[in-house]
């Protein structure tokens, strides 16, 4: 094998694992955001159970206020039962009584669930501030994690970089570019070995005199299908 071969090898090693890492970096804020809409979502849930809390004391005080409007009502009732000279009106004015102390044990019996409701929130409500209290510590946590982890990757690729640098000043220009138009083109390998007899990049047989052209180890040997560089791995 050329020692141009081998240091495109090296080249190519570094390329691969500067072009791992920037991927690797760039998911990292997709995935904090995950993270804070983890905890965004245990938010909601705290925020929905005290708007239901809430509403459900708001119910309370509104049927209070009924029954007290209602029992003042009965109590009018009253009074003119005791102005009243005819039988009829007075149990006209006893049916409107009943209708009242109806429409009270009806509100009494909302008051009730209401209550129920207030007592099933506040349980809740302690339940997800707890889980909400370690959630955002496991955020906290998390997002720590991938912040050391950016840091560990700028300075890896920061390393790879200037370690390729001084790899590329020793391989011939030509050969730097045709290396780098190789791998702009393909993505992944500008360098692949004879594989049983085939390309090992896209795999296509290959013909006897490049492959005998690869086992001499010369180093412009290229794939007549997909332009890689060829060479023979013993």
């Amino acid at each position: 094998m050329s020692t141009t071969i081998e240091r495109l090898l090296i080249i190519q090693d570094r390329d691969r694992a500067i072009a791992r890492l920037t991927r690797e970096s760039q998911d990292i804020p997709a995935r904090k955001q995950q993270i804070e809409d983890r905890l965004k979502a245990h938010q909601e849930s705290l925020h929905q159970t005290q708007e239901a809390l809430k509403k459900a004391q708001a119910g309370i005080k509104q049927v209070e206020v009924e029954v007290e409007s209602r029992r003042q009502k009965i109590n009018r009732f009253r009074e003119q039962q005791n102005l009243v000279k005819k039988n009829e009106e007075y149990r006209a004015l006893e049916h409107e009584i009943s209708v009242v102390q109806e429409e009270i044990r009806a509100e009494e019996d909302r008051e009730l669930e209401f209550m129920e409701q207030v007592e099933q929130n506040r349980a809740l409500l302690a339940a997800l501030e707890a889980d909400l209290k370690k959630e955002d510590g496991r955020v906290r946590e998390d997002q720590q994690v991938f912040d050391r982890r950016m840091d560990e990757i700028q300075a890896e690729i920061g390393k790879l970089q200037a370690d390729r640098k001084a790899l590329a000043e020793q391989v011939d220009t030509d050969w730097r570019n045709r290396y780098e138009r190789i791998m702009a083109k393909t993505g992944d390998y500008a360098l692949v070995p004879v594989e049983h007899g085939a390309c090992g990049g896209c795999h296509m047989n290959l013909p006897p005199h490049l492959i005998h052209d690869a086992r001499k180890g010369l180093t412009s040997v290229q794939c007549s299908y997909c332009s890689r560089l060829l060479f023979w791995r013993p």
